[in-house]
């Protein structure tokens, strides 16, 4: 029984479907696009919009690859001009004060006050170049 339920659901759903759009002119030039034919205004141009399929998951998983492969590219290209976007001096650690911590300390515990269970995946990976910024 339940089968024939979610048949008659899909038969019933209203589908997606093209709409006319109508570019009207009015008094004045004023300039409105609008579902309906013009009423007391000139139609410029008019024109069926249809929307526009989602992405396909293999498409979200092509451009989130892409833009991950061009983040990494950039990094690595930054690194190795020396345009690297931290400040931090490349190859020592730098001890801030008397107290005689370090920056890479103090960066990890920066870190670990800061990121938490809901940090997301882009939070953290963001805390981690830091730390690794401070610590090369």
């Amino acid at each position: 029984m339940k089968p024939w339920i979610c048949y008659a659901v899909l038969l019933l759903s209203p589908a997606a479907s093209a709409q006319m759009v109508y570019k009207c002119i009015g008094k004045g030039g004023a300039v409105s696009y609008q579902s309906a034919p013009c009423a007391g205004s000139k139609t410029a141009k008019s024109w069926t919009a249809t929307p526009e399929a989602p992405p396909t998951n293999e498409e979200l998983w092509r451009r989130h690859r892409a833009q991950k492969k061009a983040d990494a590219d950039s990094r690595y290209l930054s690194r190795i001009a020396g345009r690297s976007r931290s400040g931090a001096a490349a190859g020592a650690a730098v001890t801030t004060g008397s107290s005689g911590t370090s920056q890479c300390e103090t960066m990890k515990r920066m870190r670990d006050a800061n990121v938490t269970n809901d940090t997301g995946y882009d939070g953290r990976r963001a805390w981690q170049d830091r730390v690794y910024d401070a610590c090369k």
